[in-house]
């Protein structure tokens, strides 16, 4: 009987997990990528397959993980099999199963024999691209590589083609709530008294700097803090701008509590794991952290998450992975409360419905947008204590995430929607086909010739396509790019377009004052392709 490490017998696993650990134990190329949202136990599936390994197959394997809590964790799963570990001062001894750091593993791959480990698991596998990762991999070249992760999507762009093959599993924060394996959503913006002025998204981690951040959000504690008493539920975790505002934000908490129920989590905080007891008993009822609790961290007992920095909508997967911490069903927890502090600008950031699907439609103000605004060297004013005003909230509204639609976000990308559905993105080298939408509205990608296995959401595509354009074709960006290849766009039709649209398709009718160059290019595609789908039938 396998048992976990409180000593109870483990679950039997889902019929999701089943089905995962099935696609793992038939996969037959060299590395897949499993996306599975947080909650839905993507280690109780990589360690059950790792006990297939080892006792089935005899095979000897490799957990990386890049966090001291993500090495220990599998463990608990593995208490039946010898298990080694790499981390700091415990160093493994050729175990069947080892569970190591990539930082200190990376500096001790001279002791490991290249053709040593057979199977190696990534966990939280959208850090794989990095160097490190990179090195460990290929000092291991026979190995079958399956990376985890619920956000395959890294800050700095740089996509994850180029460690893995293929997709063979995705189950999204969407379906997990339909299916009530995570918590519903409940949403609610609450608008601060801050304005992001000229804050630049960085290029290395494709989020706004957060130097810039911290700098425009300075004094906003009391506006948190005023969210936090009005519409938080339960224990409740609370994202900061800097490590000034958590300190801020938690003595305000206690301060008008008359009561230790907030406490503050940085990179210094001495025992953490107590806190996190402390936490999940009920004796502290707020945690206020700096980008330590967005990844590996289960609280399941967390009904209320308050993001009080903002995030850029190119770094999605960072907010995933913080509301992630609150969708964990758990005993009398209907739902996760999820509280934006968005600011007053027009300015776009990550919010709960950009998880789920499009952002609800909002009347624009009267006003220039952002990037219009004429240049300035005015300083974002940091007020005083004796200025702050009686409330920071400008407005509040509640959105309703799950009725928001599913509307998907094509990153500005020129995709040319097929008359026999799904999308074609041709450019100097290659041409991504994206098929019409299967009954359960997943897609297959085609690049080239070439498909996917298996179909996945067409938001996932859109994701991993615009990624893949960033880091491999940033020198097409004139013809994939639409605000780029606005302006070519919008011309009149050439000559050559109509001959070339006469020429493929005689009978059709062109209105030649109307038809933009944009228009006809699509028209074109969608010619050319009907016609080589024609040619590939008729043979």
């Amino acid at each position: 009987m396998i048992t976990n490490n409180k000593g109870s017998p483990m679950p039997p696993l889902r019929d999701y997990q089943q089905e995962a650990l099935a696609r793992m134990q038939h996969y037959e190329g060299r590395a897949a990528l499993l996306v599975l949202a947080t909650g839905l136990g993507k280690t109780r599936i990589f360690t059950e397959f790792l006990r297939w390994e080892v006792n089935e197959n005899d095979h000897h394997c490799l957990i990386l993980s890049h966090r001291e809590e993500l090495v220990h964790q599998p463990l608990t799963y593995l208490q039946d099999l010898t298990c080694g570990v790499e981390l700091a001062d415990k160093r493994a001894n050729h175990e069947p199963i080892i569970s190591a750091s990539v930082q200190s593993l990376v500096s001790r791959l001279d002791k490991y024999n290249p053709r040593e480990i057979d199977t190696i698991i990534v966990d939280e596998a959208h850090h794989a691209a990095a160097p490190t990762y990179r090195r460990i991999l290929k000092h291991f070249p026979n190995a079958q590589i399956f990376g985890f992760s619920a956000t395959p999507h890294r800050g700095d762009g740089v996509g994850l083609g180029c460690v893995f093959e293929d997709i063979i599993y995705d189950k999204d924060v969407l379906w997990a709530i339909k299916n009530n394996y995570l918590a519903p959503i409940n949403c609610r913006q609450v608008n601060l008294k801050y304005d992001m002025g000229k804050v630049k998204i960085r290029e290395d981690t494709n989020d706004y700097d957060q130097t810039a951040v911290a700098r425009v959000m300075s004094g906003t504690a009391a506006g948190v803090v005023e969210a936090y008493n009005k519409y938080a539920k339960g224990p409740t975790i609370i994202f900061a701008a800097s490590l000034d505002e958590v300190r801020d934000i938690t003595h305000l908490i206690n301060k008008q509590s008359n009561s230790r129920i907030a406490a503050s989590v940085t990179a210094a905080t001495p025992d953490r794991d107590r806190l996190l007891e402390a936490y999940t008993l009920g004796l502290i009822k707020v945690l206020v952290n700096y980008s330590i609790f967005t990844e590996g961290t289960d609280l399941p007992a967390t009904e209320t998450i308050i993001i009080a920095r903002p995030i850029a909508p190119t770094n999605v997967g960072l907010y995933a992975q913080i509301v992630g911490r609150g969708l964990r069903p758990y005993p009398g927890k209907a739902c996760c409360n999820v509280i934006d502090c968005v600011g007053i600008s027009d300015y776009p950031i990550c919010t709960a419905a950009t998880l789920i699907g499009d952002e609800p439609k909002e009347p624009q103000p009267q006003k220039a947008k952002q990037e219009q605004m004429a240049d300035s060297e005015e300083q974002i004013e940091v007020l005083p204590a004796e200025k702050i005003p009686d409330t920071w909230i400008k407005k509040e509204r509640e959105v309703d995430v799950m009725d928001v639609g599913m509307g998907a976000d094509m990153h500005d990308v020129a995709w040319i929607p097929l008359t026999t559905g799904g999308y074609l993105l041709p450019i100097p080298g290659v041409t991504y086909k994206i098929s019409k939408p299967l009954t359960d509205g997943t897609v297959f990608l085609y690049k080239n010739k070439k498909s996917a296995k298996s179909p996945m959401p067409l938001q996932f595509i859109f994701d991993w396509v615009y990624q893949d354009l960033r880091q491999k074709h940033a020198n097409a960006k004139y013809i994939w790019c639409k605000s780029e290849r606005k302006r070519w766009d919008n011309q009149p039709i050439t000559h050559e377009q109509i001959t070339l649209i006469k020429k493929l398709a005689p009978d059709y009718k062109i209105n030649t004052r109307k038809t933009t160059r944009g228009d006809a290019s699509a028209i074109i595609q969608n010619l050319l392709y009907i016609r080589q789908a024609g040619d590939k039938n008729a043979s």
